[in-house]
């Protein structure tokens, strides 16, 4: 069973993370703006991915969770955001409780963390790498 990114963008920030984990691990991408009935069924491994903007998540990734919440704690999820800290913490706890995914990260300022060992972009596509 392969995996899968499933990711909305508004600026492109999230797209390219979305792009450079999956070509990590191997896993199909799948823009949930062109395919917004994109279904994970049959992916051994989900990972939902976007941006926020003005504290919130485009509709398209809150609609995807929903209509797949009992599989939504099995998803890992990344969070492109400009928040950093503690705000960003509570930011993403938020977001992930609404959405109810299992495995969350943020990243701020992600394309300065590709390729650079021990950090958080990379150690995320670490334990992807390791998921069963």
């Amino acid at each position: 069973m392969t995996g899968a990114v499933f990711y909305a963008t508004r600026f492109g920030a999230s797209e390219g993370v979305a792009k450079y984990i999956a070509g990590r691990i191997g896993a199909d991408i799948v823009d949930l703006q062109k395919t917004p009935d994109a279904d994970p069924e049959g992916y051994g491994k989900v990972v939902l991915g976007c941006g926020v903007y003005n504290g919130q998540v485009l509709p398209l990734v809150r609609d995807f969770a929903k209509r797949y919440a009992d599989a939504a704690p099995d998803f890992d999820f990344f969070l492109v955001c400009a928040l950093r800290d503690e705000k960003a913490d509570e930011q993403l706890e938020r977001i992930a409780k609404e959405l109810g995914v299992g495995r969350r990260v943020y990243f701020n300022a992600p394309r300065n963390m590709m390729g650079v060992e021990g950090s958080k972009l990379e150690l995320f596509i670490e334990h992807l790498s390791n998921k069963n």
